[in-house]
């Protein structure tokens, strides 16, 4: 599983978390209900990291 920010495909289902339009794909979207998107900082660098599943990511 991972992010990429890119253009939703065409099979994608469409959700607005926090007035933002996240797609996911319908085959791991049950996956992702118990799941969080942060923003981290380590290192002086940033970045996007999913939170929610022990055994996944």
């Amino acid at each position: 599983m991972g992010l990429a920010l890119e253009e939703p495909e065409s099979a994608d289902t469409i959700v607005e978390v926090n007035g933002v339009r996240v797609a996911i794909d319908p085959v791991i979207k049950s996956q992702t209900e118990m799941m969080t998107i942060d923003y981290e900082e380590r290192n002086g660098k940033g970045g996007l990291l999913m939170k929610g599943l022990d055994d996944c990511c």
